[in-house]
């Protein structure tokens, strides 16, 4: 993670908005204890609970979790951050509680927004994951588009091919709606949210930052084909 690209969150109701979007995509909480040993626990679950100004994230285990060592914990949207201190939280189970954070980084909101696309018009993008090692073939995958700004886009990748990207890879879109297009556009992956929030249960949803813009026509045609318009 690029620490230098996140932003302080400096108003609570920019804390609370964003970590309200973020429960949804999952991320991860870590640890290091005795012996600078670091363990990982990936967020399966989450819930704000704006009532008792609480945050509960439900994990894969917690059971090597200390009450004595601080822990971080990162959510894959916007790829918010946040420290808590031994007293600032409590594990119950499988189950990490703690209050809102009063301190939290985050990637800062997209410049422009966020275009839904119809699921039933199944509109998809041809994307090539980018190898170093050229002994290394991959091939092109065929992939749902969900929504689309003019940096980004989020897709959903079936359960049996959930591990064709991971945080971080690089690809090249090679085609959008099997029409290809002038110039590859090479981007990163944002976050891969976790199994069981998005449609199909093993379907995974994904979210891709270009490095350059889509060309205008191509958003154009996007956009026209959207009914529902997000902000970040």
């Amino acid at each position: 993670m690029d620490f230098a690209k996140l932003e302080l969150l400096e108003k609570n109701v920019h804390v609370l908005s964003a970590i309200e979007r973020g429960v949804a995509f999952g991320g991860d909480i870590w640890q290091t204890g005795h012996q600078d040993i670091r363990e990982i626990f990936q967020i399966v679950q989450a819930q704000l609970d704006t009532v008792n100004e609480k945050v509960i994230f439900r994990t894969n285990s917690l059971s090597q979790v200390s009450q004595e060592f601080p822990v971080f914990v990162r959510l894959r949207y916007r790829n918010i951050i946040f420290r808590l201190e031994a007293h600032e939280f409590k594990v119950v189970g499988d189950k990490l509680i703690c209050s809102i954070p009063s301190e939290v980084k985050a990637l800062a909101l997209r410049g422009s927004e966020r275009y839904v696309l119809p699921f039933e018009l199944d509109v998809s993008i041809s994307i090539k994951k980018f190898t170093h090692n050229l002994k290394e073939i991959t091939p092109e995958l065929e992939v749902r588009m969900i929504d689309v700004s003019e940096s980004g886009i989020g897709i959903i990748i079936s359960g049996a091919n959930k591990d064709f990207l991971k945080p971080y890879d690089h690809f090249w879109i090679k085609a959008i709606d099997h029409e290809k297009l002038n110039r590859d556009i090479f981007g990163t992956v944002l976050y891969v949210a976790p199994n069981g929030f998005y449609f199909k249960k093993q379907d995974v949803r994904i979210g891709l930052s270009l490095s350059t813009a889509l060309s205008w026509e191509n958003f154009c045609t996007l956009k026209k084909k959207c009914r529902i318009i997000l902000s970040a």
